[in-house]
């Protein structure tokens, strides 16, 4: 590797660490606020949230690292354009595109990465955050002592707390409405003091009782109410799912599923799909079969008479679509894992179609600010992804086949790129001359700095 190919790609690391970083953050706090209502009040611990952060990185990487890429490139050729650098690679009799080959070569093996970042890491990850998102989701919030209100928090409970000495944790005037389970009827529990323990271990919560009374139905005669004093009695509550339970997930979405795994999924599809075709060829021909006899070469399953008329018809007619809805329901699922496959290398692959565009605007530009960088990025950024949403949902719609709607955007974008390389670093096309002016320095500039090589005084 040489001198220039090797300072070329210095000069992209430091740029494309900054955004890599300034970009992941963004889409962190984004999704963080999106699931922020699912941990607030829940008693989540801290572990959880740390986890659940974390396994969002590697989903908020499969987009950041091709944006990363293109602030990188524009940054890098906008500040070799502004500092005159490419005007001394010009003067050396170095094409401009020279600059470009180890930056391209870079993309290449950094897209080859993603390849097997998207198809092997990624669904791994998005399942264990499904999982843990799942587990979060169940988790009731921590019990909260409302004093003077019912509490409803308890399945099967109706508590009212008429005070809480706050300091000793002791509960006076509590009154409990039990609903009742099985052949047991429903009861009242009044209670002068009460004590609330918790037993996390356990999910289970121990209400100890003092001084109260319990009223209920008798069970042996439910015409006769019966009344039971007691010193202590102790009621234990569980089943409250106060703890975060982790359970294995047996499901996965598209999202957490390899290439590998939705291609069988497809099998498996056009499987069904011909099946019903075979179910949709014998309702054919079995009422063919009874309507025309023998002059039909395929006789009907059952000899039996079968009836006509309207209602016979509409029967006919709706098995005929319902087979044919299912059909449809089966080749909207195989679009859908189509696309899911095609995007995980159009994704990949845009790293290289950002490197063609990044380089000559960045030239254009001349500025290699941050702030220049990731402003002029974001243009390219909602243009990239408009196409890529847009084509998702035409496909899954199946307007559109699966891989024009995940690689028209890189076409399109590529296809501009390579316009403006060829034009501005290969100088090929009839454009050239109109570039020329942007890229070509004054002659002065040029002699003054081939005179400085050849060591001649002016």
């Amino acid at each position: 590797m040489g001198i220039l190919s090797r300072y070329m790609l210095r000069e992209h690391v430091s740029p494309f660490l900054g955004a890599l970083a300034i970009l992941t953050f963004v889409m962190i706090m984004n999704h963080l606020l999106k699931v922020f209502d699912l941990l607030l009040g829940r008693g989540v611990p801290l572990w959880a949230v740390i986890r659940l952060l974390f396994l969002m990185l590697p989903f908020t990487f499969a987009l950041t690292v091709p944006m990363s890429v293109l602030v990188a490139t524009l940054m890098t050729f906008g500040r070799l354009s502004s500092d005159g650098e490419t005007v001394a690679v010009r003067a050396s009799g170095t094409s401009l595109g020279r600059l470009l080959i180890p930056v391209l070569g870079a993309s290449l093996v950094l897209s080859l990465l993603m390849v097997y970042f998207n198809n092997s890491v990624l669904p791994q990850v998005n399942h264990q955050y499904a999982a843990l998102h799942s587990d979060i989701s169940r988790k009731k919030p921590a019990v909260n002592i409302r004093v003077g209100v019912f509490i409803d928090d308890f399945p099967g409970y109706h508590i009212l707390i008429r005070s809480e000495n706050t300091d000793t944790g002791e509960l006076r005037g509590v009154i409990i409405y039990e609903d009742g389970k099985g052949e047991e009827g429903p009861r009242a529990i009044v209670a002068q003091r009460g004590r609330l323990e918790s037993r996390p271990e356990l999910d289970m919560l121990t209400l100890h009782l003092f001084d109260g009374e319990i009223h209920e139905i008798d069970p042996e005669s439910p015409g006769r109410y019966r009344r039971l004093g007691f010193k202590k009695n102790s009621l234990h509550l569980s089943g409250l799912h106060l703890t975060l339970e982790q359970r294995e997930r047996s499901y996965r979405s598209d999202r957490e599923m390899t290439s590998h795994d939705m291609e069988e999924r497809i099998v498996g599809f056009r499987g069904e799909i011909r099946s019903v075709k075979e179910r949709i060829v014998r309702i054919v021909d079995e009422r063919l079969g009874r309507t025309l006899g023998p002059l039909w070469p395929i006789a009907p399953s059952t000899s039996k008479d079968t009836p006509y008329g309207p209602l016979a018809e509409r029967s006919f007619y709706m098995k005929l679509q319902n087979e044919d809805q299912a059909i449809q329901y089966k080749l909207r699922d195989i679009s859908r894992y189509q696309v899911e496959i095609q995007k995980k290398y159009s994704v990949a692959f845009s790293c290289i179609v950002f490197v063609l565009i990044g380089a000559p605007i960045g030239i254009i530009t001349r500025r290699g600010g941050i702030g220049t960088g990731l402003g002029i990025s974001l243009i390219f950024f909602v243009i990239y992804y408009v196409f890529l949403i847009g084509g998702e949902e035409l496909a899954d719609r199946r307007f559109i086949s699966p891989a024009v709607a995940m690689w028209g955007a890189n076409v399109v974008v590529g296809a501009v790129g390579l316009y403006l390389v060829a034009v501005i670093f290969l100088e090929w096309g009839p454009g050239r001359w109109s570039w020329r002016s942007i890229i070509q320095p004054r002659r002065s500039l040029v002699e003054s700095v081939q005179k400085e090589g050849t060591g001649q005084d002016e």
